[in-house]
This record gives structure tokens, C-alpha cells and sequence, in this order.
């Protein structure tokens, strides 16, 4: 193992090493996935692409790594092209493409057609865009104009949200990892929606972090003109509608009228969603209580808490927060998650462990960052 792999013992004794490749290096997402390797006893990353800063170190654009991926034997320099070669080199490999949308899924998509062509096994391949998420191709091009189709691959990627997935999610060679506000919605809504006989309007308000919107500053992302500011963005035509929808059961919006705004937090991580809806018969706040809990008693990264989640609680780890209370058929549900981990690469690495048969919790049970 590297000095940037964890040498503890695998889960049951010892296992095959994952390596592990990432392209796109340098944003938020690729410094999250590498951050979380760190701790995984399995994982060796071995190759890592960026086009921007190729030649250059780990530290040079994620200098929180400094010391842990440049130096000892795997000391990692930033190339314009996958390893194949390094990949290959392990039974198990995996591909996490972390460009922005309209390129990532491409990309992926392009790196396992050239390992499929070299008669060798291909790694797993796992999309942190939106470019796949969506099996309806009508939906995908409204909500992600910008991404090609590539309709000959978009039924072969799994929606990655373990929760609601987890057989799917192992028995998979490619998944679509959701989207941070989806990812708390969806998990907000599900014991109530997901088995299909909700008739009725869901609203959803979300209030996010700046690193949702990725490392390159805009007007609305940049810390001069977020702090101490409050805005909502792209109210009832957000893109994470359609994944929302489609995990709930109801792809094309036939039973629930969704209702979604999300909102721009003056803080770095952390996601906050409140669902709002009316049950067809009174409910009481144990009973719905009692319900979230049943639902999520196989799944470690849900707790379901008393009063209210807040963003202290679940920042830095992979944890979602869940509180919920009734009054007569009023419900209200409330998630808190990290964008960055929850919301994005540690729900790449949980769904890597389901797909390579380790315990979901494998590098990731660790504790938020209180305070922050």
C-alpha cells in the first residue's frame, strides 16, 4: 500500500485491493474522493486525469493531501490520460469520473470502450454528473440539455442511491451517482412515496452550500456576493426534478405534483431540505416516526433523530439526518446531509463497496466535523 492508503485490516479478513482511478482531479469532488480513500482499507487510487494540470502533484491543487499521495512508492502525478495499464493490474478496478455534466458520462463511457477493446476485464465505472441519472431520455433532455443521450448506454447505469437500490447497486457495473439535493429529498420523502400509492402535491425547499456548485467561482457561487445573502434558484425547474421523481416511483410526474425550490446557503457544505405534504388519513408524529424508522433500519448512513437534523451534525461524514413531525394529515420531513460526501463521493464510495461486496459503511464510518 501507498502512504496514501489506510493499511488497516479488511472487513472479514484479507481481500483484494480495488484500484482506483478518477478523472477530473481537481474539482471539489475529486479532492472529496481522494480525502475518503485515505481511510479505505481496499482502495489504491493509481491513476488520476486531468487535462488542466496534468504533470503536476495531488498537493499542487489539493494541498489538504499534502503527504499523502506524493511520496513513498505510488506517489501520484496528474496525467491527461487514464492508466489502463495500472488499473488492470488488480481484479477489481473502478472509474470514478468526476467532470462537469456534459462531459462526465462521455468520458467514462469512452475510457471503458478502450479497456473493453484490450480483451482485458473493465473496471466498474461510476458517474458523479447528472449526465445518466435519468433512464427517460424525453426527461434527460429536459433537465440536462447540455449532456449528449447516449441512449445505447443509459439503461446500463444503475441510479446509485443505496437506501432504495442496494441489490440493484451490486449487481451493477456502472452507476449514475445522485445529486446532493435529490439525494436529501429523496431520502426525506421515501418511506412515504416511494411505494407508489401517494396521490397529491409534495413541496420540497433546499437550501445547499457553495461547494454544490463546483470549484470555478460564478456571481451567485462566489463568497463575496453569497455571504450574508439568502436567494432561491431555479424555483419549479430545477434539474434534480426528474432523479427526485424517478426514485420515487413516479418518472413523469403522473401522481405527485412536485413542488421544488431550492435556496443558496451562505455556508461552504451542507444541505438542508424541508418536504412538506398532506397524508390521506390523519397521521400522528409517532407513528410517522416509527414508520421512518422501520424503513431505514437496514441503512447505517440514515438516522432518524429527534426535533430537528442540523448541519453540524452531519458535516463531513456520510451520515443523513432525518427528523420528522405530524398534525392531523399535515407531515413535515427534514434531511440534512454534506454535499460533498453524502451528497456526492462518499455515496461514490459506498456504492463501490456495494458493488465489489464489502459492507457499505467500509472508509466512511467516521464521525461530522463538530463544530465546523
Amino acid at each position: 500500500m501507498s502512504t496514501a492508503q489506510n493499511t488497516r485490516s479488511a472487513p472479514g479478513g484479507a481481500a483484494q485491493t480495488i484500484h482506483v482511478g478518477i478523472l477530473g482531479a481537481t474539482g471539489y469532488g475529486a479532492g472529496e474522493l481522494l480525502r475518503l480513500l485515505t481511510q479505505h482499507p481496499l482502495a489504491r487510487v493509481v491513476t488520476l486525469v486531468s487535462s488542466s494540470a496534468a504533470g503536476g502533484a495531488v498537493a499542487d491543487v489539493h494541498p489538504h493531501l499534502r503527504g499523502f499521495y506524493d511520496s513513498g512508492d505510488f506517489a501520484l502525478r496528474l496525467t491527461p490520460e487514464a492508466d489502463l495499464d495500472a488499473l488492470a493490474a488488480a481484479p477489481r478496478s473502478v472509474i470514478f469520473s468526476a467532470l462537469p455534466h456534459g462531459e462526465s458520462a462521455e468520458a467514462l463511457v469512452r475510457l471503458i470502450t478502450r479497456a473493453e477493446a484490450t480483451g482485458t476485464q473493465p473496471p466498474r465505472g461510476i458517474d458523479l454528473s447528472g449526465d445518466l441519472r435519468l433512464r427517460n431520455l424525453d426527461a434527460h433532455r429536459r433537465f440536462y440539455p447540455e449532456s449528449p443521450d447516449l441512449a445505447e448506454r443509459r439503461g446500463i447505469f444503475e441510479y446509485g442511491l443505496p437506501e432504495l437500490f442496494r441489490e440493484r447497486i451490486r449487481a451493477a457495473r456502472c452507476i449514475a451517482n445522485p445529486g446532493c439535493l435529490a439525494s436529501a429529498a429523496i431520502l426525506a420523502g421515501a418511506p412515504l412515496l416511494s411505494e407508489g400509492r401517494f396521490r397529491g402535491d409534495v413541496v420540497v425547499d433546499a437550501m445547499t452550500g457553495s461547494s454544490g456548485s463546483g470549484r470555478t467561482p460564478r456571481d451567485t457561487t462566489h463568497h463575496p456576493t453569497r455571504h450574508s445573502d439568502f436567494r432561491a434558484y431555479k424555483p419549479l425547474v430545477h434539474q434534480h426534478e426528474g432523479e427526485i421523481l424517478q426514485a420515487w416511483g413516479d418518472p413523469v410526474g403522473e401522481r405527485i405534483q412536485l413542488g421544488f425550490v431550492a435556496h443558496s446557503m451562505a455556508v461552504s457544505r451542507g444541505v438542508f431540505v424541508t418536504l412538506h405534504l398532506s397524508t390521506p388519513e390523519p397521521i400522528s408524529a409517532s407513528d410517522l416516526e416509527a414508520r421512518y424508522r422501520a424503513f431505514y433500519a437496514g441503512s447505517p448512513f440514515v438516522r432518524v433523530v429527534p426535533g430537528t437534523p442540523t448541519l453540524q451534525d452531519v458535516v463531513g461524514s456520510n451520515f443523513c439526518d432525518i427528523a420528522v413531525t405530524a398534525r392531523g394529515r399535515q407531515v413535515v420531513a427534514m434531511a440534512a446531509l454534506d454535499n460533498l460526501v453524502k451528497g456526492m463521493a462518499g455515496a461514490a464510495i459506498q456504492n463501490m463497496n456495494l458493488m465489489f461486496g464489502l459492507p457499505e459503511q467500509t472508509g466512511l464510518w467516521t464521525p461530522a466535523l463538530r463544530p465546523v
